[in-house]
C-alpha cells in the first residue's frame, strides 16, 4: 500500500476527502510519455513518510530505490508495483488528462496542514504543442489547514514559486526567464524575473527585467481563459532594457528614422476593464515618448486576443508600424493579423 500514497500525491487525484496531515517524499523521479492515447511512465523514490489521519505509513529500503509504473488512459489512473495495483477515475479537469509528458528529477516534497513545500532539480510538463519547464524549482503554498494533494489548486490561490530558470514554449511564444518568481494570492498573480529571452521569427530579444501582475481570475484549476480574463480586467506589465541576442531587422518609421532594440528604454503596458495604455521611451534622434491607447478583448471561442488601437503616436507621428514591431518581439509573426486599426493575436 505504500505506493498508493506516493501515486495519489504525485498525480493530484480526487480521492477521499480525509485530512492529510504529513506527506514527505525524498529523491522522487517521474518520467511519462503519451502514445496511442495512453500516458505511461515510471516513477521512483528513496523515502516516503505519510501520517494519514493518525495512521502512519513509512516506506524505505536502506536508501535503495522504490520503483513503480503508472498509466493514464480514458480518464483512468492506474499504478502498479509488484502485486500492488491502484486504480481511480480522474476528474475531467485534472491536468493529468491532457498532459502528453511529465518529467521530474530529484524532487523533495513535504505537505502538511500548515504548508505545502516542494523542490526539484528540474521539471518539464506539457502537451505536444505547449510545454513548461524549470530548473531548480521550489514552491511554498498555503493549504489553509487542509494539506490537499491538489498542488495546482492550492498554489493557484496561495503560492510563492521560484526557479533558477523557467521556460514557456508554444506555437506563438517562446520565453526563457532567469531568476523567475511568482507570488499568487486569491486576488493577484505577480511575476518577477530578470534576463529574459523572447524567441520569435528566428530572432531573439533580450530583456533585463520583467515585473507584472494581473487580477487572479482562475476559478479552480489553471485555465488560460480564466487567466486572460483576470489580466484583461486589470494588469500591469513592465519590461526594461531591450537588447539583441540575435540580429533583428530594424524598423523604419515614416520620418525615415531607424529604431534598434537598444533604443527602447522600457515598455509599460497597463489594462483596466478592457482598456489598455502602452507607454515606452524610445530614442530616434533623441528620447521620445511612445503612447498607444485602445481596447483589448479575448475572443474565447476563436482563441484570439483582439486589440483595437484608438491612438498610436510618437512625437505626433503615427506609430502603428512601431507598435507592430514591438508585438513581433514577443510572438511569432504568423500569429499576428492586422485589419485597419485592429490587431488580432492568435493564442
Amino acid at each position: 500500500m505504500k505506493y498508493f500514497f506516493l501515486i495519489t500525491l504525485l498525480c493530484s487525484l480526487q480521492s477521499a476527502h480525509a485530512k492529510r496531515e504529513i506527506i514527505k517524499i525524498s529523491n522522487l523521479n517521474i518520467t511519462t510519455q503519451k502514445k496511442d492515447g495512453a500516458t505511461t511512465g515510471q516513477l521512483s523514490a528513496t523515502e516516503l513518510d505519510v501520517d494519514f489521519g493518525g495512521n502512519k505509513f513509512k516506506a524505505r529500503d536502506g536508501g535503495k530505490i522504490l520503483n513503480g509504473s503508472v498509466e493514464i488512459k480514458d480518464n483512468k489512473f492506474k499504478a502498479k508495483v509488484s502485486f500492488v495495483t491502484y486504480d481511480t477515475e480522474l476528474a475531467p479537469d485534472n491536468p493529468l488528462v491532457t498532459l502528453d509528458q511529465l518529467f521530474v528529477e530529484n524532487a523533495q516534497i513535504n505537505f502538511d496542514k500548515e504548508e505545502m513545500f516542494f523542490t526539484t532539480k528540474s521539471i518539464k510538463t506539457g502537451t505536444r504543442e505547449t510545454s513548461v519547464s524549470a530548473i531548480a524549482l521550489q514552491g511554498s503554498c498555503d493549504p489553509k489547514g487542509d494539506a490537499s494533494t491538489d498542488i495546482d489548486i492550492v498554489c493557484l490561490n496561495h503560492g510563492d514559486l521560484e526557479a533558477q530558470q523557467a521556460q514557456l514554449k508554444s506555437p506563438t511564444t517562446n520565453i526563457l526567464t532567469h531568476n523567475f518568481r511568482a507570488f499568487i494570492s486569491p486576488d493577484t498573480i505577480a511575476l518577477d524575473s530578470n534576463k529574459l529571452i523572447f524567441s520569435s521569427n528566428n530572432d531573439q530579444t533580450g530583456v533585463e527585467r520583467l515585473k507584472a501582475n494581473c487580477n487572479n481570475g482562475i476559478k479552480k484549476r489553471f485555465s488560460i481563459d480564466d487567466f486572460i480574463a483576470g489580466c484583461i480586467e486589470q494588469s500591469h506589465i513592465f519590461l526594461d532594457e531591450f537588447s539583441e541576442v540575435k540580429k533583428i531587422s530594424k524598423v523604419q518609421l515614416p520620418n525615415k528614422a531607424l529604431v534598434d532594440l537598444e533604443d527602447i528604454k522600457y515598455l509599460k503596458f497597463d489594462i483596466n476593464n478592457g482598456n489598455f495604455d502602452l507607454r515606452s521611451k524610445i530614442k530616434i534622434f533623441f528620447r521620445l515618448n511612445l503612447k498607444v491607447l485602445g481596447t483589448i478583448e479575448h475572443l474565447v471561442e476563436e482563441h484570439i486576443i483582439k486589440l483595437n488601437i484608438d491612438k498610436a503616436s510618437i512625437a505626433g507621428i503615427p506609430a502603428k508600424t512601431l507598435t507592430l514591431m514591438i508585438l513581433k518581439l514577443f510572438m511569432e509573426e504568423d500569429s499576428i493579423r492586422i485589419e485597419g486599426d485592429t490587431i488580432y493575436i492568435a493564442l
